[in-house]
């Protein structure tokens, strides 16, 4: 039996394919979808309006905690906290299938601490996690404080300063502790955290739905083009070939 060879030009097709593959099911940032008719307003994880005041000292962040005000603050300077967080909370847990009379038990964790990963475990974190989870950060105050932000961390690729309407809460017990560990190197106070997300508006199946779709569609295109161009470069060799 002959076995069919592949070039190096194909295999290289393949792998390129292959990580395209997991990158899209994995890390695509998706969030944007998710926020085409949030608008701009006073609601959390909306464009903020003017209404919408900017935190300036962490004076300002403590009075919009106790007034319940909706605040906001530029990405400019931020700064990565060791913390990442899912974005589909209700995801978190044990999730149990069995296949094949095999019992199977994958655990998700609602946060995944990063503190001094080593080079290539952060990697793989930033590569493998991004999908499905958002990484705080420290935005730095006018007066030397920082305040710890969290939102979607597409718009970290999107251009301008801007950053969604928030609401200051209490830090939960894992932020809490990620926190006081920056207090060592940082000025920021452990117990508030200036929540941008807009919680509840991605469901972790119909997230994987649209990866998959998104998959489907650019191979049934890839596929298309592949077969248009083969026809036309083997008649264009043909011709290279008759006298």
């Amino acid at each position: 039996m002959e076995h069919k060879k592949y070039s190096p030009k194909s295999i290289l097709k393949l792998a390129f394919g292959i990580v395209f593959g997991v990158w899209l099911m994995m890390c695509a940032p998706t969030g944007w979808i998710y926020d085409l008719w949030a608008g701009t307003g006073t609601e959390q994880g909306q464009m903020p309006d003017p209404s919408v005041s900017e935190a300036h000292t962490q004076a300002d962040v403590e009075a919009a905690y106790f007034q319940n005000a909706p605040i906001t603050t530029s990405k400019i300077g931020l700064i990565e906290a060791p913390l990442l967080r899912l974005r589909d909370t209700e995801y978190a847990g044990e999730h149990t299938s069995r296949r094949n009379g095999v019992r199977r038990t994958v655990t998700i964790s609602e946060y995944i601490p990063i503190a001094d990963p080593a080079p290539v475990r952060g990697l793989l974190l930033d590569f493998l996690a991004s999908g499905f989870y958002n990484r705080y950060y420290l935005a730095p105050l006018e007066d030397g404080a920082y305040v710890c932000v969290y939102f979607d961390d597409y718009l970290m690729l999107c251009p301008g300063e801007a950053l969604p309407t928030g609401y200051v809460r209490y830090a939960t017990t894992e932020e809490k502790t990620m926190l006081r560990q920056l207090t060592e190197a940082y000025e920021v106070d452990p117990v508030y955290v200036l929540d941008m997300y807009r919680h509840g508006k991605v469901s972790w199946m119909l997230d994987l739905a649209i990866r998959a779709g998104a998959g489907l569609l650019l191979l049934a295109v890839g596929s298309a083009i592949a077969g248009k161009i083969r026809p036309a470069a083997r008649s264009k060799a043909q011709e290279d070939v008759e006298p």
